[in-house]
C-alpha cells in the first residue's frame, strides 16, 4: 500500500512521558489517516513482548495521538484505532496482553503542536510503556486517566476455569434397546454445582427420542443418579480458556478404554472433552469462536459387561439432571 507521506529513517524513539517503565518508545510516523504498523514498530514490539511475556507479570500503558491535520473527532479516533493496531499485534504474541492494559488513552490531536495543518510524524503516534514483574507502576502522569479499552463481553454469561469430571462407568442394556451409555458428571468448583450426563453409545442415541422409552429413561435417570449418590471421584480440570456451562455440555467425548468382566467388569478409559467452538478474544480484541479441546484424563470405573474387550465411543453428552 503506498504511503501518503514519506517515511522517516527512525520510527522508534524516546518517550515523551515519564515513568519507569523497563520497556519504553515512542512508535511515531504512522502514515496519514492510518493505524497501519510500521515493521520498525513491529520488530521494537515483538522484541519487547517476548522478554515480558515470561516474566511473573507485566503492565502495558499506551497512549493514542494524532497531529493536527483533520478534524478533531476524526483525530481522536484515529488515535483510538493506533493504539488498537498495536494491541492487537502485542495479543496476537501474547493473549493475556489484553487483561494486562492498566492506561488506555487516546489523545487524538489535543496534544500536538503546530498550526491546524501540522503533520508532524512525532504526533503520528502511539507511545507504548511496558512494566515487567511485580514492582508497581510509577504514578499516572498528570491528566492521564486510566481507561480500559473497549472490548465487547464475550457471549454466553459467566465463564469459568475451574472444573471437575467424574466418569464412574457406564451400563450396556441391548435386551432392552440394543446399545449402552457412558455416565459423566460434571463438577462446576466455583459455584459447586453438579450435573449428570449420559453419552449414548450404539442404539441408544437413536432410540432416546423415539415415543414409547419412557420406562428405559427413567431406568438411565435412576442409574446415573444412583451413582452420583456413591460420591464418585472427580478430577479436576482446566480447560484454555474459561468457558461457559453451555460450551462445557456441548462438548463431543470421546472414550478409548478397555475393560474386563463377567457381567460385572472393570474399565480404564482416557477421556476427551472436544469442543467445536469456544468465544474467547482474538487478536482484535474482538469475540470469536474457537474449537478447542477443553482437557484430557483417564478414569478408572465400573461398567456391565460380558467378556474382555476395547472400546471406542464419540458422541454428545444429554443431560440427565
Amino acid at each position: 500500500m503506498v504511503r501518503r507521506t514519506k517515511p522517516v529513517p527512525v520510527q522508534v524513539i524516546d518517550p515523551f512521558l515519564a515513568s519507569n517503565a523497563r520497556f519504553k518508545k515512542r512508535l511515531i510516523d504512522f502514515d496519514t489517516a492510518s493505524a497501519n504498523l510500521e515493521v520498525q514498530h513491529e520488530q521494537w514490539l515483538r522484541q519487547s513482548i517476548n522478554i515480558a511475556r515470561i516474566n511473573s507479570g507485566f503492565h502495558v500503558r499506551l497512549f493514542g495521538f494524532a497531529s493536527r491535520l483533520g478534524a478533531v473527532g476524526f483525530n481522536q479516533r484515529l488515535s483510538q484505532r493506533r493504539m488498537n493496531a498495536v494491541l492487537s499485534f502485542l495479543q496476537a504474541i501474547e493473549p493475556k496482553t489484553l487483561s494486562n492494559v492498566e492506561i488506555w488513552e487516546p489523545h487524538g490531536s489535543a496534544d500536538s503542536w503546530g498550526s491546524a495543518k501540522d503533520d508532524s510524524p512525532e504526533w503520528r503516534a502511539v507511545e507504548v510503556h511496558l512494566f515487567i514483574g511485580e514492582i508497581p507502576p510509577s504514578p499516572v502522569p498528570p491528566n492521564m486517566t486510566p481507561v480500559q479499552p473497549t472490548v465487547l463481553p464475550l457471549p454466553g454469561g459467566e465463564r469459568f476455569k475451574k472444573w471437575s469430571v467424574a466418569s464412574p462407568g457406564g451400563v450396556f442394556v441391548a435386551e432392552i434397546v440394543g446399545g449402552g451409555f457412558n455416565i459423566f458428571y460434571i463438577k462446576n468448583e466455583k459455584l459447586n454445582e453438579i450435573r449428570g450426563y449420559i453419552q449414548p453409545v450404539a442404539g441408544i442415541g437413536a432410540s432416546l427420542s423415539v415415543s414409547g422409552l419412557g420406562p428405559v429413561w427413567k431406568a438411565i435417570q435412576q442409574i446415573v443418579t444412583g451413582a452420583q449418590a456413591s460420591a464418585p471421584d472427580f478430577t479436576s480440570v482446566t480447560p484454555p480458556h474459561p468457558v461457559t456451562w453451555e460450551e462445557m455440555e456441548g462438548c463431543m467425548v470421546r472414550v478409548t478404554g478397555a475393560g474386563a468382566g463377567l457381567v460385572k467388569g472393570a474399565s480404564l478409559a482416557v477421556i476427551t472433552f472436544s469442543s467445536s467452538g469456544v468465544y474467547q478474544y482474538g487478536p482484535s480484541g474482538t469475540p470469536i469462536q474457537v474449537a478447542e479441546d477443553l482437557f484430557q484424563f483417564t478414569a478408572a470405573g465400573e461398567n456391565w459387561q460380558l467378556g474382555a474387550g476395547a472400546s471406542f465411543a464419540f458422541g454428545p453428552l444429554i443431560k440427565v439432571y
